[in-house]
């Protein structure tokens, strides 16, 4: 047994590797004949005909409509001036807030609208006052129970 393992196998199980080096470690001529090159005239003829525009479409749209601000207008102009809004702000003091304008309602609207919003109103109360309602009703079927309760144990010691 010793001794098949000091000999040296005739021919190896492994493929050699002399298509792609060679003995001295250079590679072969073999090998630049086996590399891929692409035909890239062919391609752009299969892929990229000229008569053919795979759907693209030039769209000729205007222009943002944005206009330069003019030098001369101090509405455009970033900058702030302290004094100016230190005035608006003075002025806007007395003032009610403008969503207290929105919430207000003209005099001018008819009857029918008013009632129409009042009604209106009126649900949108009950809606959101859900809860409460049934809290109330749970207590109200409690009560009920109670004298239902009541009500057995009277009869019960009538009889």
């Amino acid at each position: 047994m010793a001794q098949n393992l000091q000999k040296k196998p005739s021919k190896g199980i492994l493929k050699t590797s002399r298509s792609v080096d060679t003995q001295d470690g250079t590679p072969s001529s073999s090998k630049r004949a086996k590399e891929q090159r692409f035909d890239e005239i062919n391609i752009m003829e299969t892929f990229h005909p000229a008569n053919k525009d795979y759907g693209h479409m030039k769209i000729d749209e205007p222009k943002t409509p944005y206009s330069e601000p003019v030098e001369g207008d101090t509405e455009a102009s970033d900058e702030l001036d302290a004094n100016v809004l230190a005035a608006k702000l003075a002025a806007s003091m007395n003032q009610p807030p403008k969503c207290m304008d929105i919430c207000e309602h003209d005099d001018d609207e008819d009857e029918e609208t008013r009632q129409k919003r009042l009604e209106f109103e009126k649900k949108r109360k009950m809606h959101y006052n859900e809860f409460q309602a049934l809290q109330l009703a749970r207590q109200l079927m409690a009560q009920e129970e109670d004298e239902d309760d009541d009500e057995e144990d009277a009869k019960k010691t009538s009889k």
